[in-house]
C-alpha cells in the first residue's frame, strides 16, 4: 500500500524523483526508486566533507577547537561566516555551520583545509562509487566547465546508515556528527508536513531546479532513513512539496505500525 501511494505521488509530478527508504531497526529496505541515478549532489555532499573533517581530527591532524583561517577567495554571499567578517573560526564551528545552515563559506574553507583528493578518498573508502567532489560551493565557472559535485540517493543513504551504526569512525565522532545533523535548521522538506516534534538528523541540498533531503527519523522503537531527491524542477517550491508529501506518507505509515503494535 505504501509503495503504491509513493508511486502515485512520483507520477503526479513532472520532476524526476529518486527515493530511498530503509527501516534501520530491522535492516530492511522499504522502498527504492531511481536509487542509483547519478545526480548533482547540491549540499548533500557536505555530509561527506564533515566525515573527512572528523576523520582528520580523529587521526590527530587537527584539533576540534583549532582556529582555521578563512581565506577571502573562499568567502561567498549569503553566509554567516562571511557576515561575521572574522579571519579565524574554530574547526567545529565551521563544520557545524556547514551542516545546520549549509553555510557555503564554511564549506569552502573546509574543502581548502582537507583537500579534494582526501575527501574523495573518503568517498571511495565508504564504497560510494558515484559520489565525487569536484568544485567548491558557488563556483559557477567550474560548473560551466562540467565540474559538478555528484552523488546518488543510495550513496547518501549508505553514508547516513554508517554514521547511524557508528561504523565509519569512532563512536564519539559518529555521535557528534549525528548531534550536528539533528540541529539542522532547514526543515522545509522532509519534515514539511509533519506536525509532531519529531527527532530528525538530516541534510538538505538545493540548486535551481534541484531539491534533495536525506535524513534519519527517530521514532518510538523505530528509526528509518529516507532520502527524496528531485531534479529537472521548474519551480523549487514544487520540489519541496514533493519531498514533504512522500515523507509524510512514510511517516504516517511507520507511526501507524507503532500504534498498532502497542
Amino acid at each position: 500500500m505504501l509503495e503504491k501511494l509513493i508511486l502515485e505521488e512520483i507520477e503526479s509530478t513532472e520532476e524526476e524523483v529518486s527515493v530511498v527508504i530503509k527501516n534501520l531497526k530491522e535492516n530492511k529496505w522499504i522502498f527504492k526508486y531511481n536509487e542509483e541515478k547519478v545526480l548533482p549532489s547540491a549540499s548533500t555532499i557536505k555530509i561527506l566533507i564533515m566525515i573527512e573533517a572528523f576523520h582528520r581530527i580523529q587521526l590527530g591532524e587537527y584539533k576540534i577547537d583549532e582556529k582555521i583561517i578563512v581565506d577571502k577567495k573562499d568567502r561567498v554571499d549569503f553566509s554567516i561566516i562571511s557576515e561575521l567578517e572574522e579571519d579565524k573560526y574554530s574547526l567545529i564551528d565551521l563544520i557545524t555551520w556547514m551542516i545546520i545552515i549549509s553555510d557555503n563559506t564554511a564549506t569552502n574553507a573546509l574543502i581548502e583545509l582537507l583537500g579534494y583528493e582526501e575527501i574523495n578518498k573518503m568517498a571511495e573508502f565508504l564504497n560510494c562509487k558515484n559520489t565525487v567532489l569536484q568544485r567548491k560551493m558557488m563556483d559557477f565557472e567550474a560548473a560551466k566547465l562540467g565540474k559538478e559535485n555528484l552523488t546518488t540517493p543510495m550513496d547518501m543513504a549508505l553514508i547516513m546508515e554508517k554514521i547511524y551504526n557508528k561504523s565509519i569512525l569512532s563512536e564519539k565522532s559518529c555521535e557528534m556528527m549525528l548531534d550536528i545533523l539533528k540541529r539542522q535548521r532547514h526543515r522545509d522538506k522532509l519534515p514539511r508536513y509533519i506536525v509532531d516534534d519529531v527527532i530528525l538528523a538530516n541534510k538538505t541540498g538545493e540548486l535551481t531546479g534541484i531539491n534533495h533531503d536525506i535524513g534519519i527519523f527517530y521514532l518510538e522503537n523505530l528509526d528509518y532513513i529516507i532520502g527524496v531527491f528531485t531534479t529537472d524542477g521548474k519551480d523549487d517550491n514544487v520540489g519541496k512539496k514533493t519531498i514533504g508529501k512522500i515523507s509524510k506518507l512514510v511517516y504516517d505509515n511507520f507511526r501507524g505500525d507503532i500504534f498498532e503494535n502497542r
